[in-house]
């Protein structure tokens, strides 16, 4: 984010702030930081299919697999968790905050019939993989064509 000028750095050279505006463009332009529209975390995630399901891969660092719920229904898979703030104490003083924070939500309709009974989660290493099989009436089937 560019900052605005005083009027006594306006007056002076135009290069004066050049240093300090290119660290600003930089920063912003770089941060990994994804939030939605209402400022909540959205969690970075890959999904993939396959002809047998779906894989679901969410990164979520400092959580545990307590701070995560996952739910199917309808179609509809929904994984939400809240990462909590540190402790702040009265001998520590911050200068810069770049982890996120607070609850978030993210929510798939997946457009394929799934077998919801056998639907697995598994949490290692701070990423949350989800794997969904399809019904077996989704998944692809190879008809014989014969001659007449």
């Amino acid at each position: 984010m560019v900052r605005p000028q005083t009027q006594s750095e306006s007056k002076s050279h135009p290069l004066a702030n050049w240093s300090s505006e290119m660290d600003n463009l930089f920063e912003s332009f770089f941060r990994p930081v994804r939030q939605s529209a209402s400022g909540a975390w959205l969690p970075a995630m890959n999904i993939s299919e396959t002809e047998t399901g779906y894989q679901i891969d969410l990164e979520l660092p400092g959580l545990n697999a307590e701070d995560v719920n996952v739910e199917l229904h309808d179609g509809k898979l929904t994984i939400s968790g809240e990462r909590k703030t540190e402790e702040q104490s009265e001998d520590r003083r911050w200068h810069r905050v770049e982890h996120v924070y607070g609850k978030f939500q993210r929510e798939l309709k997946l457009g394929t019939p799934v077998d919801e009974e056998n639907v697995s989660a598994n949490f290692k290493n701070g990423v949350l993989s989800v794997v969904i099989p399809k019904s077996e009436h989704a998944k692809p089937r190879k008809i014989e064509v014969t001659n007449s």
